[in-house]
């Protein structure tokens, strides 16, 4: 198998690195000589090392997506807007679980890409990974979005292994009035939305509320209903003080089985019932001396119900000896998460810049039935944390940084970063970077001990219990040595952004399960029968792998005026792997997927009606532990939409959303397929 056979760019593959670059070149019908370079208006980000900077002098890719481009995109979900971003892909579990990973290696649960809003991090302490279907927060109160592409330990901590992505949220005073907001769409898409943005004096408060209703795929239990409500408080306190309070409270009942079959007694159709509640405080005080102080406290708690009882013949298992049978089976979860943290800012000198400070969390979980124990684990959490830019010459920009974590699953580790930019000229730099990342095991695969039960209706008090999943004891933490060159690039008056990055990323001990078959125990009231061989697998999780990942990565934003934008971004990997002990590779090469494009394209007319089309493409790649593999992804959108100026104070916007599947593409699992999808959206506003 040949991922990289069906790779859009195939063709020209040898010069695959220089197509972008030759592409604005035509687009812009000039000599690169000729061009007028400027050093005003560079987009300065925050999250590479928490010190705000030029995106010319940050040590690290990252993508932006503005409050623009989401409009643009016509995106219905958080989700889908990382479609926008090199080297992401974005798929969905039975439908209804959106999975964002980046380059790959990733499962149901992509465990190396952290996320964070307004500064608090949503990574679950349960499976790991973020629970995209069940986070308080909606696309409307969304300013803006960094996408850190490559690990950043030093400035996160261990759960950004692979990517992060910090999402901030549009400040209170930004949403003066009301706004009524309905979707409709194919396949029983029906969404309501309600914000209201209320300022008194120094006191500005926004509350945003929704309802949702899905019917997912066509022809599979994949429905989903989502009531939502959230807000936001900023309190500007003095001149130097400000406190920031954020609220969410959501609720989501999904369906769910074994996709492809009714029969199994695991997995049978049902309803699962998620809430997620987040209360997140942030106080900034800024200094005479240009120092600034952070302190941010958040408490979030999340709740699955999905406990039942399912009611077979076990003669359809090839277990005939227990006639008719019920298995209990808890798949509950809920944790609770306290997490404090403060950072301090200040300049040195004309030369240097620091950031450090130090965090403290504590995450406590409840899994009865995949942990085998009624009583809650804890998970305790502590970093200390520093990034440093120095500045030795107008032209050199020099960023060190670490962050010390103790984890009580995995002791100490140290996440260190060096980075150099080089200004070639105000808008033009050069970057250099090496950096060591880790990822710590969460409990789920520290801890993990489950069985499942069979209890015999027929013949009451026998039970034949499967021995199904295990952790291997003392697991390793994930590592990642990655360096990285690059080039960031602003041209025409600062309209054309070019980024081009090199890396490679040598993973190792990465977690995964090994597979033996292993037999069940038959007991009558407790008492042992012997062993029956139901020829299922023991799923045990250890250190198992290792992997190289060599590539490359491209993005161009053009945005000539306010009416027109061009984004393209592009992503080649090429995969080594390989096995830390006798157990085989599996699916953990073709995880990753070759070729990863996108591109988006809008233009604003003068009678106020916009449109846009985009193309996504993520090639030939599987999912791990899935058993399915996917072909190449590829989808279509157009978007147009109008708004109507009602009066100097209410404004309507009208816009139609079309999502075309150019093949029946296999989403995560193979019983799902991308299909055509259509939206229309009207919106009232009125301040």
């Amino acid at each position: 198998m040949n991922p990289v056979k069906n790779s859009p760019l195939n063709k020209y593959h040898p010069l695959s690195c220089f197509f972008i670059f030759f592409f604005c070149q035509t687009l812009l019908a000039k000599e690169f000589e000729e061009l007028v370079f400027f050093d005003t208006d560079i987009p300065v980000v925050l999250s590479a090392t928490r010190l705000a900077q030029p995106q010319t002098e940050a040590p690290a890719s990252i993508t932006i997506i503005d409050r623009e481009m989401i409009k643009l995109s016509g995106a219905k979900a958080i989700p889908e807007l990382f479609r926008l971003v090199p080297g992401m892909h974005v798929s969905h579990f039975r439908g209804n679980k959106p999975v964002v990973g980046y380059q790959g290696l990733s499962s149901e649960y992509p465990q190396g890409v952290q996320v964070l809003i307004d500064g608090r991090s949503v990574y679950s302490p349960l499976f790991g990974g973020v629970d995209w279907s069940n986070i308080p927060l909606v696309l409307e109160d969304i300013e803006r979005i960094e996408i850190i592409r490559g690990a950043n330990g030093s400035s996160f901590g261990s759960n950004a292994f692979q990517a992060v992505i910090n999402i901030t949220t549009s400040h209170a005073v930004q949403t003066d009035g009301l706004q009524v907001k309905s979707t409709l769409g194919e396949r029983g898409y029906q969404r309501t939305l309600f914000r209201g943005g209320f300022s008194f004096g120094d006191l500005d408060i926004r509350l945003t509320g929704s309802h949702l209703d899905d019917n997912g795929y066509a022809n599979n239990d994949d429905d989903s209903r989502q009531d939502l409500l959230t807000g936001r408080v900023d309190y500007q306190i003095t001149h130097q003080d400000n406190l920031q309070l954020n609220f969410g409270v959501v609720n989501t009942l999904k369906e769910t089985h074994t996709p492809g079959t009714l029969l199994d007694p695991f997995d049978p159709p049902r309803h699962i019932d998620e809430s997620n509640h987040s209360l997140h405080a942030r106080w900034e005080h800024s200094t005479m001396d240009n120092q600034l102080f952070i302190t941010q406290a958040s408490y979030t708690r999340h709740l699955s119900k999905d406990k039942f009882s399912s009611f077979y013949d076990a003669a359809n298992l090839g277990i005939g000896l227990l006639g008719n049978t019920v298995s209990h089976l808890d798949y509950t979860g809920h944790y609770d998460r306290y997490d404090i943290e403060f950072e301090h800012q200040r300049h040195l000198n004309e030369q240097v810049r620091l950031s450090w400070g130090l965090g403290l969390r504590n995450d406590r979980v409840y899994l009865p039935g995949l942990l085998s124990s009624e009583k809650k684990f804890n998970h305790s959490l502590q970093r200390l944390f520093s990034n440093v830019e120095w500045r030795p010459t107008d032209k050199l920009i020099i960023n060190a940084g670490a962050l010390w974590e103790h984890s009580q699953l995995s002791g100490d580790s140290l996440s260190p970063r060096l980075a150099l930019n080089y200004l070639l000229t105000p808008t033009q730099s050069l970057r250099a970077s090496a950096l060591h990342a880790v990822r710590s095991p969460v409990i789920v695969e520290n801890n993990i001990l489950t069985d499942i039960p069979l209890e015999s209706l027929t013949t009451p008090g026998l039970v034949l219990t499967q021995p199904f999943l295990r952790s291997q004891s003392g697991l390793d933490p994930e590592t990642v040595d990655s360096i990285e060159v690059g080039y960031h690039g602003l041209f025409i008056d600062n309209a054309l952004t070019l980024d081009i990055k090199l890396f490679r990323n040598e993973y190792d001990k990465l977690i995964d399960t090994t597979d033996q078959n292993t037999a069940a125990n038959l007991t009558l009231f407790g008492a042992p029968l012997g062993n029956v061989n139901l020829g299922l697998d023991l799923h045990t999780i250890d250190n198992l792998f290792y992997a190289n990942v060599n590539g490359y990565e491209i993005e161009i934003n053009y945005r000539p005026d306010r009416n027109n934008m061009v984004h393209i971004g592009y992503a080649y990997n090429h995969t080594n792997v390989g096995h830390v002990s006798n157990n085989s590779l599996k699916n953990l090469l073709f995880s990753v997927p070759t070729d990863v494009f996108n591109i988006l394209a809008s233009h604003t007319f003068k009678n106020k009606i916009w449109s846009s089309v985009a193309f996504y493409y993520t090639g030939s790649m599987e999912y791990l532990n899935s058993g399915n593999p996917q072909g190449p992804m590829r989808r279509l959108d157009f978007n147009a939409g109008k708004t109507v100026n009602l009066s100097p104070h209410q404004e309507l916007e009208l816009s139609f959303h079309l999502q075309l599947a150019l093949d029946k593409n296999t989403d995560f699992l193979r019983e799902f397929n991308l299909d055509n999808r259509a939206f229309f959206e009207i919106s009232y506003a009125y301040n």
